[in-house]
């Protein structure tokens, strides 16, 4: 089970402002848990956020 972590601990370990993890999770977009008011993010939330929003590049065949 990974370890759960506050939005302000999530912000210093990924480097992202902590107002875009409480953003994510205002939006339901990124996974999380209310327990007794606190909000808590596990450690693998933004490596899973990213994975599922990434954007591969077209290939374009015959391009020169």
């Amino acid at each position: 089970m990974p370890r759960l972590l506050s939005p302000r601990e999530m912000a210093k370990q990924s480097g992202w402002p902590e107002s875009r993890i409480r953003r994510l999770i205002n939006s339901r977009r990124l996974r999380h848990v209310r327990l007794d008011g606190l909000l808590l993010v596990p450690e693998d939330a933004i490596e899973e956020f990213m994975a599922a929003n990434m954007v591969e590049p077209e290939v374009v065949r015959g391009a020169a």
